[in-house]
């Protein structure tokens, strides 16, 4: 069911990024609206749904599995026809239309749901403030910019072994910080980290990762997560609460921009990230509408 990047398009009505409740919600009433859309997401949607033994609060579905749930939530929108590509957003440039930054493409969509969930970790201390001054998201993206200098690679997941050994040819020094537990191909010179990261210092541009037990200088730290930070990912985006600040129509505060379930906050529930990626879809209609229905020379906004 999954697309791969060479069918990805240059430009999208509507762009959803995330494929667990909320953003396959959002499909749905996208497609049924026959929009123009792209469902974005990675190999295993809904890994937190996966792991509840049972739930209880799914309407019309009592004392139901997690993995039979999420199955059948999967098995919905293939049975509607929709794919789900695997690309991973690293940045997206404000618009409309917004352009949706990847290691290897970009696109452009009039407008966005962002359906990411809850960030795994809160932020390093040192990293907001120096975002784009050594800190990033992609090191296979800025590699060429750390020729012959040292960098530390934070990773949640192991593909970051990929991005670990593509800097190994480039730098000086690559050291790796996993933050799980098996690592299966990573390049012998890259040096492993067993400690964790406690915060990125520099005065006008990265200089050291502090260890705890031990200080690393370098020019570069690349942070790996599964789900970037929203506020990392859209740059001014009004938070609140280290949730994306929306109103009762999922608008954020930028025009075109929604959110849906988790990464809006709490409470953390199914019933809940699903409403909202309907609502959230429904609302990006009436904007794509109001787009066609507007002067172009216009910039539009239905806050």
């Amino acid at each position: 069911m999954s697309e791969d990047l060479h069918t990805l398009k240059d430009h999208y009505e509507l762009a959803i990024i995330g494929c667990g409740p909320a953003g396959l919600s959002a499909a749905l009433n996208a497609k049924i609206r026959n929009r123009d859309f792209v469902l974005l997401g990675s190999e295993f949607c809904s890994p937190k749904l996966s792991k509840a033994p049972q739930v209880d609060n799914w309407l019309g579905f009592p004392e139901i599995g997690g993995e039979e749930l999420r199955q059948r939530f999967l098995d919905h929108v293939k049975e509607k026809d929709i794919p789900i590509t695997l690309f991973k957003v690293t940045n997206i440039y404000p618009g409309p239309p917004y352009t949706l930054m990847g290691k290897e493409k970009s696109f452009e969509a009039d407008t966005i749901i962002i359906a990411t969930g809850v960030s795994a970790g809160k932020l390093l201390s040192g990293e907001a403030e120096l975002l784009g001054r050594g800190v990033g998201y992609c090191a296979t993206c800025d590699g060429p910019l750390y020729k012959d200098k040292k960098v530390a690679i934070i990773s949640y997941n192991q593909e970051g072994e990929d991005e670990a050994n593509y800097m190994a040819n480039i730098c000086s020094k690559v050291y790796y910080i996993p933050y799980y537990s098996e690592i299966l191909k990573l390049d012998p010179r890259v040096e492993i980290k067993k400690s964790k990261a406690k915060k990125i210092t520099g005065d006008q541009k990265v200089e050291q990762l502090d260890l705890g037990e031990e200080q690393l200088i370098v020019d570069g730290v690349f942070i790996l997560r599964d789900t970037l930070p929203a506020e990392q990912l859209v740059s001014g985006l009004e938070m609140e609460e280290a949730a994306i600040k929306v109103n009762h129509k999922l608008e954020t505060s930028m025009p075109g921009l929604y959110a849906a379930g988790d990464c809006t906050g709490q409470p953390y529930q199914l019933i809940k990230a699903a409403g909202e990626g309907g609502t959230a879809a429904l609302q990006a209609v009436k904007y794509l509408d109001s787009l066609k229905s507007a002067d172009p020379d216009e910039v539009v906004s239905i806050h």
